[in-house]
């Protein structure tokens, strides 16, 4: 998915007539995909203490319902570093076309593979599954007032 949302966005920024890449940019983009990447390795060490599969193809295959660390503050921590290593490349590329990636890509995750995975996760885990949704946002924040956060 990554690996897509960047092969879009290279050749994107390279056509791009208006891409003015700079060395303030690729600072900001360099910061935004470590960012993205440190959110995602803490999503994936996450899953490892709890000894439970990190593989988003089988998430029936989950034997925990993991929601400590940074999934206190994201359903989704692998997720939002891999969207935030794709737009921090496209930013580093100066281009606004190069932003066409990481934009079909959080698409892609927000209506397809994260919906499949929730509705594993809610035949595995049920009610305690429910709570959570109820209070970490799908993507960044929570709700302490135990709204629907989807």
């Amino acid at each position: 998915m990554l690996v897509g949302a960047l092969a879009l966005s290279v050749p994107s920024a390279v056509a791009d007539p208006v891409a003015r890449p700079s060395g303030a940019l690729r600072l900001l983009g360099g910061l935004f995909a470590a960012g993205g990447l440190a959110v995602a390795g803490a999503g994936v060490a996450a899953f490892r203490r709890q000894r439970t599969t990190v593989d988003p193809r089988y998430p029936e295959r989950a034997t925990t319902l993991v929601d400590e660390g940074v999934y206190r503050w994201t359903r989704n921590p692998m997720y939002v570093g891999f969207v935030s290593v794709a737009a921090g490349a496209a930013v580093a590329l100066g281009s606004p076309l190069a932003l066409l990636g990481p934009g079909l890509l959080t698409v892609y995750l927000d209506r397809v593979q994260i919906p499949a995975e929730e509705r594993a996760l809610r035949a595995r885990f049920g009610a305690p599954f429910e709570s959570y949704v109820r209070t970490v946002h799908r993507w960044l924040g929570r709700s302490w007032h135990g709204r629907d956060m989807s």
